[in-house]
């Protein structure tokens, strides 16, 4: 009987997909071991999350440019729309809505997400974001993709200040102009 090893499998090969009920449950205990850890030091926790996202954001990066065939880009925006895109359909089954540059800020891009898979099932509480993994996500594959940028997260509200969660806005904001 044959032993199957993991790297015997093909990496362009499409693997069935993760249940994302499982996921959830698997990220929600991961958050309550971060509380028992750190206790009420938010800062800390939202930190971690963030450095999870980024580690896992960049091997997705690379799993998906390999199966995808895809070339590295090397203008920013044509690696924005892959992440919009492709990468965002792969991560989360379907496209981020837009993106869009700021004209106040030209070295800052938004990327926005109406309702993202991530926060479907598992609210912000008290100061501990969900959309932080995602921001660290978002950040490891610019990082492993040569765009150095620090990604922060708004949710949309309205003008009294009352909250359409989970509508988020990723804010990319990038170090040096010369890589835009």
């Amino acid at each position: 009987m044959k032993k199957f090893q993991f790297f015997d499998k093909n990496i362009r090969q499409q693997r069935p997909e993760l249940n994302f009920c499982t996921f959830n449950y698997i990220f929600a205990e991961y958050i309550c071991y971060l509380k028992r850890k750190h206790g009420n030091d938010y800062d800390e926790m939202n930190s971690k999350m963030e450095q999870l996202g980024v580690s896992v954001g960049i091997r997705l990066y690379e799993v998906v440019s390999l199966r995808e065939r895809n070339k590295r880009e090397t203008k920013l925006v044509e690696q924005l729309r892959f992440i919009q895109g492709i990468f965002w359909k792969h991560l989360f089954g379907r496209q981020a809505e837009s993106i869009e540059r700021l004209k106040d800020r030209p070295n800052d891009y938004l990327i926005r997400d109406e309702n993202p898979l991530l926060l479907k099932y598992i609210s912000e509480e008290g100061h501990i974001s969900p959309a932080q993994f995602m921001c660290g996500i978002l950040k490891g594959v610019l990082n492993a993709s040569g765009f150095t940028c620090q990604v922060s997260y708004q949710f949309k509200t309205d003008e009294r200040g009352v909250s359409y969660y989970p509508h988020t806005v990723f804010i990319l904001s990038f170090e040096d102009a010369r890589d835009l």
